[in-house]
């Protein structure tokens, strides 16, 4: 033990119990205060009332003259100041202000310690600025804490006394903190839930859903005055259960099981029903549990869904109606299936529909009806409109609603219906297409003396509606059908190729012209991309986009392309889509190749009319030379062998005699040259009358000609065309006849028949120039002349390669050639054939076989 300092004075008892006593009463003071603090709770009206409280109990511990409460919303950052007693801040103190963290209030509320700050400590934050308004003398400072959380801080401050507080008034005042922390926490809980009873209490009288409240037994604990729409009232049902209500049984059952649902698994549920004055409730129910979270009652909100389910009711039945006129593939499908709906939603006994109605109509006819089994009409039947009749349709024509037949209407079911149809009631509505007449939709009721309702009428008209919607579709889709059908009619028999496509450049028509030239059916071709199938048009791409693009027609002309080995030709115009909507373009392609072969052929005709022209020309300018020439060649002749006395007497005035001359022109063969002279012009002069007659254009006249004549001298004509690009030379070609004697003559035209046996020879002659045929190293033609009864038969084989029966069958089509572009037209056999057929009347035939020769068989009458 420490020594006692003997110089200490030893304390008193008296001095002992005087502070005992002290501490005594301060702890009794401090106790009341808490009481009083606690009390305060529940005696003040409100939060300030509760302040003043507190103010005053801690006046009665110090003297607190300035006291300030601040409640801290740390979501918002701002600091409330509902309570504040300051001598000399307090007419300027603001209510609201924001946080601050290096404020007394702030370093309090974020250390969450008290604060007791000396005059020198308040000097120093002054000139900090850490003090808000004007420094005290002393400042004293708890903050309020509940649950761990600072809520807000309690402070005092004295502007006049420096050693107002003390550490022991620090210590006192935070030992109260937590109940007045506790208290003004209370106590706003305890408001909010007074103002939040008064706003659940005036929101429940106000309701106009019903609010029940029940116990595990189902008894209504509260019922709210909205339970009169229900013909209740809540006196009525208060204390008691549905099944004393004498609700029916089903529902009594469904409302205890919903009751007892929630009360076993404390979960809210929701339940729709129908109560017998055929409102629809919606009924929520709600668990309401006790401090133990235990379930004590269910309190449940009700409301009438009677029009939404009416409304959700109809909806579901225009959605009905709606998609069987979508699904439905033709007029009678949809409207059967629309009157078996309509059956159904108005439990009706038979829906129809008639056509016309009109009153003005002699008749009518009743082509769509469906019927209950009991009440089976057969549909079909045509009705004469009586006057009485007449009138009706009228007033259901000029009505905008349905018009109602029944006990309760001014409007009876007429006594035949009702006798031949067993109708009790009925409603009726004239729908109106777009095209054409009315029609008329109705509903008869056989089973009873129905009453329709006036929402029964609003749903029949809705309904009726959307019939004339589905007629007028179906009467349009009808008519485009139809008018579609005609134009791809007109589109499939056009002999151009018609194509549309998108701004993409795909398929969107394809014409029957299109696949037959493609081999691609439509549905193969649509979606396609157009140079995809047109590969060799991939180059006019571009122009299609801008006709497109400018909406301008372009044309490109005379396109080549490649088919098979041979070139085609095709013009082209992309016509632009005018409607705004649709954007697109239709290519028109046309096979011009026929043409441009014909352009082509008249060309080279005129060609050739120009050159016969110049040969005939020719023939005599060369005729007169040709006929001196042969008659010089026999008067040198003549004067070089003949002793007549003129060549004997110039002979020998020229110093010899006629017998030098004559032994001369012997030793020198003079007489045989001048021979081969003549001979040669001989032949020249055949060539040219030859020529002559081939080259004069023919009058259509005809004469009786020997055949064997005119071939042999096509032959020789023939035999002076030597062609280096054709390599043959025909004077090569040996020439073998057999059947001449005893040929009639033929009525014809000579040159044309010529022509005949020109194209045909010269073709011959061509093939055996090439490799493969029969007798490469010896060409021949085989020449037969038959009779066959009135016709002369001439048989002209070659000895070439012949041809393949491919080719054969082609051989006489125009244009059709198997030699390059450079060396045939494609035009002379098919020229032949013509003359042959159509200008004689006869017959032109080719047999071949591949090595073995092809074989040219003309057949002509002979009398034409």
């Amino acid at each position: 033990m420490a020594k006692k300092n003997k110089t200490q004075q030893p304390v008193s008892t008296i001095d002992l119990l005087e502070k005992r006593v002290n501490s005594l009463e301060n702890e009794l003071k401090i106790r009341q205060t808490l009481l009083d603090i606690s009390n305060a709770v529940d005696k003040t009206p409100n939060l300030t009332d509760l302040f003043i409280s507190i103010h005053k109990a801690l006046d009665s511990l110090i003297d607190v003259p300035n006291i300030y409460i601040s409640i801290y919303d740390r979501e918002k950052g701002i600091l409330h100041f509902p309570y504040f007693i300051d001598e000399a801040d307090g007419a300027s103190m603001n209510s609201v202000r924001i946080f601050e963290k290096e404020s007394l209030t702030g370093e309090v509320i974020l250390k969450k310690k008290p604060l007791l700050l000396n005059k020198d400590d308040l000097i120093k934050r002054h000139q900090e600025n850490k003090i808000v308004g004007t420094a005290p003398q002393i400042y004293l400072g708890v903050p309020l804490i509940t649950d761990g959380v600072v809520i807000g801080i309690l402070a005092i401050q004295n502007y006049d006394d420096p050693h107002a507080y003390t550490r022991n008034d620090l210590e006192m005042l935070v030992s109260i903190s937590r109940q007045i922390a506790v208290a003004i926490e209370r106590k706003r809980v305890n408001d909010a839930l007074k103002v939040n009873e008064e706003r659940y209490r005036i929101l429940s009288e106000n309701s106009h859903d019903i609010i029940m409240r029940f116990d595990r037994l189902g008894r209504h604990l509260y019922v709210n005055p909205a339970i009169k729409n229900l013909g209740y009232s809540p006196q009525q049902m208060i204390g008691k259960t549905h099944r004393e209500l004498n609700f029916s049984a089903p529902l009594v059952e469904q409302w205890e099981a919903a009751i007892q649902d929630v009360f076993n698994t404390r979960e809210v549920h929701r339940i729709e029903f129908e109560l017998p004055q055929k409102k629809w409730i919606d009924w929520l129910l709600c668990p309401e549990f006790t401090g133990e979270k235990e379930v004590n009652s269910v309190i449940t909100f009700a409301r009438d869904i009677t029009q939404r389910k009416q409304m959700e009711f109809q909806s579901a039945c225009y959605d009905r109606i709606n998609k069987i006129i979508i699904n439905a593939i033709d007029m009678e499908q949809m409207l059967n299936g629309i009157l078996d709906a309509m059956n159904d939603i108005f439990d009706s006994d038979r829906a129809w529909i008639l056509f016309p109605c009109n009153p003005k109509a002699g008749s009518y006819e009743v082509p769509f009806l469906r019927c209950r089994d009991q009440w089976y009409v057969p549909p079909g039947d045509t009705f004469d409109i009586t006057p009485e009749a007449s009138r009706i349709i009228a007033e259901i024509v000029a009505s905008n609603d349905p018009v109602v037949f029944d006990s309760n209407s001014q409007k009876k079911v007429r006594s035949d219906v009702t006798k031949e149809r067993h109708v009790m009631s009925q409603i009726a509505m004239a729908v109106f297409p777009r095209t054409g007449d009315a029609w008329e939709v109705g509903l008869h009721q056989c089973s009873h003396n129905r009453i329709w309702t006036d929402k029964e009428s609003q749903l029949f008209k809705g309904i009726c509606q959307r019939i004339a919607d589905g007629l007028s579709s179906m009467l349009l889709f009808r008519e485009l059908r139809r008018a579609k059908v005609y134009i791809d009619n007109v589109v499939n028999s056009m002999p151009s190729i018609l194509i549309g496509v998108d701004v993409e450049g795909n398929i969107t028509q394809w014409n029957a012209k299109a696949a037959d030239v493609t081999g691609i059916d439509a549905n193969t071709a649509m979606g396609k991309s157009f140079v995809e199938l047109f590969p060799y048009l991939s180059r006019y791409s571009q122009t299609i986009n801008t006709a497109i693009k400018d909406q301008k027609v372009i044309e490109k002309s005379k396109v080549p392309h490649r088919v098979g080995g041979t070139t085609r030709y095709v013009n082209i115009t992309v016509y632009p889509l005018k409607d705004r909507g649709v954007k697109g373009a239709v290519i028109r392609m046309d096979d011009v190749t026929e043409q441009i072969q014909i352009e082509e052929m008249m060309i080279q005709s005129e060609k050739m009319l120009s050159v016969g022209g110049l040969a005939a020309g020719m023939a005599h300018e060369i005729n007169n030379p040709l006929a001196g020439m042969m008659q010089n060649a026999q008067v040198l002749l003549q004067r070089l062998t003949t002793k007549i006395p003129a060549n004997v007497a110039a002979a020998a005035k020229a110093g010899t005699s006629m017998d030098t001359i004559e032994a001369y022109v012997k030793q020198r063969n003079v007489v045989q040259q001048l021979e081969h002279i003549n001979e040669a012009g001989i032949r020249a002069a055949r060539v040219v009358d030859n020529m002559l007659s081939f080259a004069k254009k023919g009058e259509g006249a005809k004469h009786y000609e020997n055949l064997p004549g005119l071939l042999e001298r096509t032959i020789e004509l023939a035999q002076n065309d030597y062609d280096l690009k054709k390599r043959f030379d025909f004077k090569r070609i040996a020439i073998k006849t057999t059947g001449k004697k005893g040929l009639s003559d033929v009525l014809c035209e000579a040159s044309k028949i010529q022509q005949v046996f020109l194209n045909i020879i010269k073709n011959g002659a061509e093939a055996m120039a090439e490799p493969g045929g029969k007798s490469e190293c010896s060409p021949v033609f085989h020449i037969q002349y038959s009779m066959q009864g009135t016709n002369v038969c001439i048989h002209i084989g070659d000895s070439g390669p012949g041809m393949s029966e491919d080719v054969r069958k082609r051989v006489f089509e125009p244009f059709f050639t198997t030699k390059s572009v450079d060396q045939g037209t494609g035009l002379g056999l098919s020229v032949a054939y013509f003359i042959i057929t159509e200008d004689h009347k006869g017959k032109l035939s080719v047999a071949s076989v591949p090595g073995k020769g092809t074989v040219f068989t003309i057949t002509l009458p002979i009398h034409g």
